[in-house]
């Protein structure tokens, strides 16, 4: 099978997607102090992409048409849209660190530590953050997870990007947590 040049194109977006991944790390805040709301972003990411589908569809229905039942035809360019939106997220995050950034820190008592499920398990603690009283939930490593206990008090250095998106980078200058005994 041939693939088109839109085919190619959209190949071409996901591994500049996987490539922006590979050097900038988020900081995986479940809340981030001062940062922008998390579903007004979800949002803005996702109607270009929802518009650009509709127009896609009114435009183009005989050739999404073509080959597959009305049902497929009508869903598939919104499937194409949300996952185009998924992969925008990291273009988002490197033009976030690469526009201009700020060392940040988050620093205070562990209150929390969490793990999640599945085959790549992300490792994280939970903590207060003196300067602003938020509860704060952060992704570590999982050597830095397994020396932890709530109670201990934490300081781990970010960034925080043009955007407001708190973030690491992953080769040049990798920032760090430390810790001390509660």
């Amino acid at each position: 099978m041939r693939a088109g040049p839109s085919a190619l194109l959209v190949f071409a977006y996901f591994i500049g997607a996987l490539l922006c991944l590979s050097f900038v790390d988020p900081a995986c805040c479940r809340f981030e102090p001062d940062g922008p709301a998390g579903q007004r972003v979800l949002w803005w990411l996702l109607a270009p992409w929802l518009a650009l589908a509709a127009v896609s569809l009114l435009a183009q229905w005989r050739r999404w048409r073509r080959g597959s039942s009305w049902w497929a035809a009508v869903l598939a360019p919104f499937v194409l849209a949300v996952l185009l939106a998924a992969f925008t997220w990291p273009y988002l995050q490197a033009v976030n660190a690469v526009a201009g950034s700020r060392p940040a820190s988050f620093g205070g008592e562990v209150v929390g530590r969490w793990r999640s499920a599945g085959r790549a398990s992300i490792h994280g603690m939970r903590l207060r953050d003196t300067r602003s009283g938020a509860l704060v939930s952060l992704r570590i490593d999982k050597r830095e997870y397994d020396a932890l206990r709530v109670g201990d008090r934490a300081v781990c250095d970010y960034r925080r990007g043009r955007l407001g998106f708190y973030f690491r980078w992953r080769f040049f200058a990798p920032q760090g947590c430390r810790f001390e005994r509660g």
